[in-house]
């Protein structure tokens, strides 16, 4: 007999978990805000970014490249912030390739209902889910090849004040309703933001209208002492057939954005909340990665011995999605020179090698006559 997963719930918690009730210390002057960085400060890499769960629709290898790529997918619009990044002509191209940049993949079953909740009782039904890690090295010359923004791994936690009325008036959702904002948590791990929830005390519950009326500024107090500036304020109330939320994401008392959604589903209407907050976010907080301008680059690739060792250049730099095309202008005895139409720069095609583990910049080579060696 099968026993109850625990992994759901888990996933849930993480995402949602309430937030330290301890005051936090002021912060001292001159320090940057939570969730913002410095313009000229480094990304932050959050390794958890860089991983995604997807189903598998089979069994078969070619659901697995499907599932791979459809990984690959998620981790962009992560990192990215941009839901549309992968329909980006150079992630298309890597898409086929995404294995190549798989470090570690592992499967699990999971028990669900018809509808995809956790089984209780009835006939379960059973799924694969995959779980793939990407290298971080490899997606990050990915994002900067395609000139898509890398939304670095600083982000904020945004506290979720969330104030529900069904017609019975406007109630606080707090961190014991975990379920309620399950669409809004599941929602926000896909686009790499989790949320906090306050506990629900009863200067928080007298707050609501508050909410409802959608007033940043007399909210911080009461975000401050979760040690959180970044809120999320958010009404849900039937609206004709439907449902309607309403939204305004803040840092501090300042106005970020603010948004509606209609939707005959609640659960669709109370998951909108995650979208426009990731969005909003990623617009402040993600910078462009420069990596030149496109166009054509002829390199040198030392230290082939054989054919295989042809063969295996060659193959790696198919696989690279800025590279458009290869033509072999001489292949002599232990060297290759090659004319690369490339998607990025000379800059951001050495980062790109860089990132890999075939070919490593010759140090001995001039600036005007790029070279490389193959690794051993």
């Amino acid at each position: 007999m099968r026993s109850k997963p625990l992994l759901p719930r888990l996933v849930l918690l993480l995402a949602l978990a309430p937030l330290s009730a301890m005051a936090q210390a002021p912060a001292p002057a001159g320090a940057v805000p939570q969730g913002e960085a410095p313009a000229d400060a480094e990304p932050v890499r959050d390794p958890a970014l860089y991983q995604a769960e997807v189903e598998l629709l089979s069994q078969g290898a070619g659901e697995r490249r499907a599932a791979t790529a459809r990984a690959l997918g998620l981790v962009l619009v992560k990192l990215t912030g941009q839901p549309a990044a992968t329909g980006n002509p150079v992630v298309r191209r890597a898409m086929a390739k995404a294995e190549a940049l798989v470090v570690d993949s592992r499967g699990s079953e999971t028990v669900s209902d018809q509808q995809g909740n956790t089984a209780i009782g009835g006939a379960p039904v059973y799924k694969t889910l995959m779980t793939f890690s990407f290298d971080p090295a490899g997606v990050d010359a990915l994002i900067a090849g395609a000139g898509l923004p890398y939304w670095g791994g600083g982000r904020p936690r945004p506290l979720l004040w969330l104030a529900i009325d069904d017609g019975r008036g406007a109630r606080l959702v707090n961190s014991q309703q975990l379920a309620v904002v399950k669409p809004l948590a599941t929602r926000g791990l896909e686009r790499g933001l989790r949320f906090g929830l306050p506990s629900g005390s009863a200067i928080e519950q007298a707050a609501v209208q508050t909410i409802w009326s959608q007033s940043l500024a007399p909210m911080l107090p009461l975000s401050s002492r979760y040690g959180e500036q970044t809120q999320l304020l958010g009404k849900v109330y039937r609206s004709g057939a439907g449902w309607t939320a309403d939204w305004v994401l803040g840092s501090g008392d300042a106005e970020l954005a603010r948004w509606s959604y209609s939707d005959p589903s609640p659960q669709r209407a109370i998951a909108s909340g995650a979208d426009g907050a990731a969005d909003a976010i990623a617009a402040r907080d993600a910078r462009s990665m420069d990596m030149g301008q496109p166009g054509t680059l002829v390199v040198a690739v030392a230290g082939l011995q054989d054919s295989n060792d042809f063969l295996r250049t060659m193959g790696y730099l198919q696989t690279l999605a800025v590279v458009r095309s290869i033509t072999v202008l001489e292949a002599g005895p232990g060297q290759l020179d090659l004319s690369l139409d490339l998607a990025i720069g000379p800059e951001g095609f050495a980062r790109f090698v860089a990132a890999g583990s075939t070919l490593e910049a010759d140090p001995l080579a001039s600036p005007d006559a790029p070279r490389f060696l193959l690794r051993r």
